[in-house]
């Protein structure tokens, strides 16, 4: 019987982020298949990154054969189980072998959608990378917009050859995804893309778990070191209020990010600000929970994981009114241009209606209901469509 070999290597440390969107996506996926049909699955894993330990668990508990990166590479253990790999992420090494079957899942067109953002350049470990040699070397505004045309020209052609191996057999996370890599690679039928919503990642255990609020009041922002993420231009919009209103009270608590000082901005209301830097899946619930709301100010996403998870806790959302952000969000959250930093702040301030915060909260309940039933139910079917590549022909 052929085995699909499970690429976990992708629910590892990637670029030095211990979780990751990708890796959550990845995790539940193979704890699906694991319940459903572990006989039917092999795991590849680095044994020289971090793997959850509720990996390892499962597969003694269900006897599934785990293959070490250090004693054989990924498509060598595939011809020896059946030809077959499943990857939440995409590796250049899938190209290497057209005997292999590879059931991909991409997430989003990103290098695509969002080459640049003139906000960029605030964040620390991105201005020492790019902004900073770019002012040494002295380049113009002409020739950064041509290394710009190139850079997209070269991932475009890259993202396209993806889509060329008749071997790999695409899956992706939204009808906003498919929509992009049908927009990007005009040789795409419909039935080419599949389109599965990714896996819930609520979990009613975390309620009684560390839900004490220590900071009274605050707005929440996750994943503030990353510049695709947009938390610069939030915390201006709530700095700004901060500055501008006396009567406007809370604090600004933002995860991912370690000091204040990672954004080069200088805010007038920094004792207002609290750096959590990397939470835990616990702490991060706690966070949703007690948060006046969820500033979700991010300027691309495939499927999009903070706002359902803030939903489930009774958290109202702000969000940008981009990409998958509306698809999966619908009608329960207030949107806002996610370049205007006083439009966030009219939707910050919005807010504050009592009435209107707790309309949106009892939209995000039922909307995050809703939404979960469909993940539950598309990963069913995800588990099924990898699993029929496992069968005899």
């Amino acid at each position: 019987m052929k085995k699909i070999l499970f690429d976990l290597t992708k629910t590892q440390p990637v670029n030095g982020s211990k979780y990751h969107g990708g890796g959550k996506y990845g995790l539940e996926v193979f704890y699906k298949l694991a319940e459903t049909a572990p006989q039917s699955i092999v795991g590849f894993y680095n044994d020289d990154l971090f793997i959850e330990e509720n990996v390892l668990k499962i597969c003694q508990k269900n006897n599934i054969p785990l293959i070490k990166a250090s004693e054989k590479s990924i498509m060598d253990a595939a011809k020896e189980w059946g030809k077959v790999i499943y990857s939440p992420l995409f590796d250049p090494i899938y190209n290497t072998d057209p005997e292999v079957e590879v059931i991909l899942t991409i997430h989003d067109m990103r290098p695509l959608e969002m080459v640049g953002d003139t906000f960029e350049k605030f964040y620390k470990h991105k201005r020492k990378l790019v902004g900073t040699i770019l002012l040494k070397l002295g380049l113009s505004n002409l020739r950064q917009w041509l290394i710009q045309k190139k850079k997209f020209a070269d991932t475009l052609r890259s993202q396209r050859d993806i889509f060329t191996h008749k071997n790999f057999h695409i899956v992706t996370v939204s009808e906003h995804s498919k929509s992009a890599m049908q927009a990007f690679v005009p040789t795409l039928n419909d039935k080419d893309v599949q389109v599965y919503y990714a896996p819930s990642t609520t979990k009613s255990d975390f309620e009684s778990k560390n839900c004490s609020n220590e900071y009274g009041k605050y707005y929440l922002i996750v994943s503030g070191n990353r510049w695709l993420k947009n938390g610069a231009r939030a915390m201006l919009a709530l700095d700004q209020l901060f500055s501008e209103r006396p009567d406007f009270t809370g604090k600004v608590v933002i995860t991912g990010l370690s000091n204040l000082s990672d954004i080069t901005i200088k805010f007038n209301n920094p004792e207002r600000f609290i750096c959590r830097g990397y939470v835990d899946e616990d702490e991060l619930a706690s966070l949703y929970q007690n948060a006046y709301t969820l500033v979700y100010p991010s300027l691309n996403e495939g499927f999009g994981y903070p706002p359902m998870e803030a939903m489930h806790k009774g958290c109202p959302v702000l969000a940008s009114a981009t990409a998958s952000i509306t698809e999966i969000c619908g009608d329960s959250v207030i949107y806002f241009n996610p370049y205007l930093i006083n439009e966030i702040k009219m939707r910050i301030l919005a807010l504050e209606n009592q009435d209107l915060r707790n309309t949106i909260i009892a939209k995000g309940f039922a909307r995050e209901k809703e939404i979960r039933q469909k993940q539950n139910s598309d990963l069913e079917k995800l588990c099924s469509y990898i699993l029929s590549f496992g069968e005899e022909q």
